[in-house]
């Protein structure tokens, strides 16, 4: 089988199936300056970016060659010329962007480049903790979407920039300014490739890429809230929420809240989301989503998180969107 296979190649064990391993509870971190061969595009960017590892983004063949040989091509990413970035990205918004359409705006408009990126930490704390790894994951995540992007550096933030702050741009960048009304632009620019254009949405998806702990948690409150708020108990909905097995795992150590979850009607998978459209398991059904990334593959139309719990709870899209 396929299974076996990788594992004589080198795969961990049967459940290291995600596109998170980066999380600790994946236990694939690789430390700063780490030389790899990755081909996963969230997984590429979050490695070189947050984790300031070195990877180029590889195909899914050339990547498991380098891993027998041990070896990658020194090009790229894997030099600190190829590391310097060619873009200034200033993120002028009065509040914190939803990062998949942040992420959204900035691949579209750098494409395969490297962009420097100020003003998110007016938001988020200097350096690195829990909560500003899951929203650069879920930025970078659509960075290489609607892109090529392999890196970016966030002033004051990841490591890079920390250290070398604008020093890490060439001396002839360009500037990119992102605002509001640039964010929305990329919202309602996305069409809606549902069959039926009015049908009440059937399935939910949450979790591409795979959701960590701390956002599972973050759903698990919101959803209890919300649904507390219109005295109901259960969503009306199918969701379905996906996150690698080992978080899976941890998160069902928290009873209270996997429970929670479950009395709403709340299902978990291991899997991924796209597989499910792959497969046609999904032809033809109204989904909705908070991933920019399945959006992009698939006939899912996206909503920020915020208003996509209004829609699980209520069963309906709201007026306008």
């Amino acid at each position: 089988s396929h299974d076996e296979r990788l594992l004589q190649l080198g795969l961990r064990d049967s459940d290291a199936w995600t596109c998170t391993p980066y999380l600790p509870e994946g236990g694939n971190v690789p430390k700063r300056g780490a030389i790899l061969a990755w081909s996963e595009s969230a997984c590429a960017i979050f490695a070189n970016s947050v984790l300031a590892a070195r990877t180029n983004r590889h195909g899914a063949i050339m990547d498991l060659l380098c891993n027998i040989v041990g070896k990658a091509p020194l090009t790229g990413l894997l030099t600190a010329e190829g590391r310097r970035a060619t873009w200034l990205v200033e993120v002028r918004t009065e509040e914190l962007p939803n990062p998949q359409l942040l992420g959204a705006a900035i691949g579209t408009k750098v494409l395969a480049d490297v962009p420097f990126i100020v003003g998110l930490d007016r938001f988020l704390d200097s350096g690195l903790n829990a909560e500003t790894r899951d929203y650069l994951h879920e930025m970078g995540a659509a960075c290489a979407t609607y892109g090529a992007v392999g890196l970016y550096h966030v002033e004051k933030i990841t490591p890079e920039a920390v250290n070398y702050a604008t020093g890490l741009l060439v001396s002839n960048y360009r500037t990119y300014i992102i605002g509001e009304r640039e964010l929305q632009t990329v919202l309602d620019a996305y069409p809606v490739l549902w069959e039926d254009k009015d049908a009440r949405p059937e399935k939910c998806f949450v979790g591409c890429p795979h959701l960590s702990r701390q956002q599972l948690h973050w759903w698990a409150d919101e959803l209890h809230s919300a649904l507390q708020a219109r005295n109901r108990s259960r969503l009306a909905v199918k969701t379905t929420l996906c996150a690698a097995p080992q978080v899976l795992r941890s998160f069902r150590a928290d009873q209270a809240a996997y429970e929670r979850l479950e009395r709403a009607g709340v299902k978990f998978s291991a899997g991924c989301p796209m597989q499910l459209f792959d497969n046609d398991l999904s032809a033809g059904e109204a989904i909705v989503t908070n991933s920019n990334k399945l959006r992009a593959y698939t006939a899912a139309r996206f909503f920020p998180d915020e208003e996509l719990v209004e829609i699980l709870i209520s069963g309906e899209i709201g007026g306008g969107s």
